[in-house]
């Protein structure tokens, strides 16, 4: 089935995409992932994080299929998962499409941002990649939304090759968003709040970087005495005078300056300025915009063993589970609807977090000690096959020791399970029973 597009003129809730222009997501993405190592080692923390979690998944082939091995390119759930987290960290928008042409091996691939035109008022959201390059609209894709309930594509058509012409393909389209409040069909990604701060950086390095480079001097301009008759000097005369200048301004070996000469400085040291504390500032608040703990970019005096643990912990519970729960909720309740497989469920399997393991492991050690557990519940635990003679319960540590220092006495002998009785207001309370005369 070929055809023109020729999409139908419903009405909308919103007008078309303004955000997600070039000048606006190229410039950002460059500023954060190109031009300052901070914040791009911290998109890459969160995306490794995110892509490092374990799947439990349930359902039908079709849909384990697409979970495991999603499109040819990213192989991997892992990988796919790293390129969902770089797009919504940057801009707070992913599009992933769904192609089911092949009924029983779908495949779903990532989209640019960038690239994505909602056009509400149309009822359609176009990939156009021409568009956003070269400003000649041509569509690659183009998703017929439902008039009635937008969430829901009603049809999607792909361009024939190089020609205007359509075919109608089985497919759908997910759309992940970080909730904007100035926008109801764009998302806002943590790289939104930190542009001043990486342009700051970016200013503090430059200048470090134009310290060095100038062999640690400062700029500025030097004033030479007045030229008598400058204006009745020759051409040649004056190409030698702008040597001059220029050997006084580049010469390393200069040591002084021409009688009636002023150095005017511009530039301050590094002492007055003291842009490495603000380089050092800077960095933090970068990676606090990011949720990443300062102790997993090795900043100074952070990392340490157990600084290392506690950030792991704290970045899963503060920041990774919630990220987790929300791209998996969504891909859970995408592929149910578009695969027909109700029963589809996609988890975390916690059991593979080390550092959840370990807090579980210390668990179980408190336990052991009191007795709470088997030996073989302990073996398990710890990652080892039960034992023929593992279903008796630990003995509690300490508990033949304390019994030989009570003497060998009943339980009811002790001291602590005597009666209380009256002492008199003259007693000798200060020794023992037995110490006394």
């Amino acid at each position: 089935m070929t055809h023109n597009p020729t999409p139908p003129a419903t009405p909308g809730r919103f007008s078309g995409s303004v955000w997600t222009d070039d000048e606006n997501y190229v410039g950002r993405t460059k500023a954060v992932y190109f031009q300052c190592p901070v914040s791009r080692r911290c998109l890459e923390i969160r995306a490794e994080k995110l892509a490092s979690i374990t799947l439990k998944i349930e359902g039908s082939k079709r849909g384990k299929k697409v979970l495991s091995v999603p499109n040819f390119r990213d192989r991997t759930m892992s990988n796919l998962l790293r390129n969902v987290e770089m797009d919504l960290g940057i801009g707070g928008d992913c599009w992933l499409w769904l192609n089911k042409e092949i009924a029983e091996r779908p495949v779903m691939e990532a989209l640019r941002p960038d690239f994505m035109f909602q056009e509400p008022a149309k009822g359609t959201i176009t990939y156009d990649p021409s568009k956003r390059l070269n400003g000649t609209s041509n569509p690659e894709l183009i998703f017929y939304t439902d008039p009635d309930e937008t969430a829901s594509i009603l049809t999607v058509e792909r361009r024939i090759g190089d020609t205007n012409r359509y075919e109608q393909i089985d497919a759908d389209l997910l759309h992940m968003s970080i909730y904007n409040p100035l926008s109801a069909i764009e998302g806002s990604g943590a790289g939104d709040a930190i542009m001043a701060d990486i342009a700051a950086y970016r200013a503090a390095t430059k200048l470090m970087y134009a310290r060095f480079t100038n062999g640690g001097r400062k700029s500025g301009w030097i004033t030479i005495p007045e030229v008598d008759g400058y204006n009745e000097l020759t051409d040649d005369d004056k190409a030698k005078l702008r040597d001059t200048l220029r050997m006084l301004r580049e010469d390393d070996e200069l040591k002084g300056l021409v009688a009636g000469s002023e150095f005017i400085e511009n530039q301050m040291d590094f002492k007055e300025l003291d842009v490495v504390a603000v380089v050092k500032a800077l960095e933090r608040r970068i990676a606090m915009a990011f949720a990443v703990q300062p102790v997993m970019l090795g900043f100074e005096g952070e990392t340490t063993g157990m600084n290392m643990r506690t950030a792991d912990r704290t970045f899963y519970t503060g920041w990774l589970k919630p990220r987790a729960d929300f791209v998996l909720g969504h891909l859970q309740s995408f592929l149910r609807d578009s695969l027909n497989d109700p029963k589809l469920t996609i988890e975390i399997d916690e059991t593979k977090l080390p550092y959840l393991q370990d807090d579980k492991l210390d668990m179980v050690d408190k336990m052991a000690g009191r007795g709470a557990i088997t030996f073989n519940e302990y073996r398990e635990a710890m990652g080892f096959a039960p034992a023929p003679w593992g279903n008796k319960p630990i003995p509690v540590a300490g508990a033949g020791e304390s019994l030989s220092q009570s003497g060998g006495k009943d339980p009811e002998q002790q001291p602590d399970n005597q009666p209380s009785r009256e002492v008199a207001h003259n007693a000798d309370t200060s020794r023992r029973a037995s110490q006394r005369a």
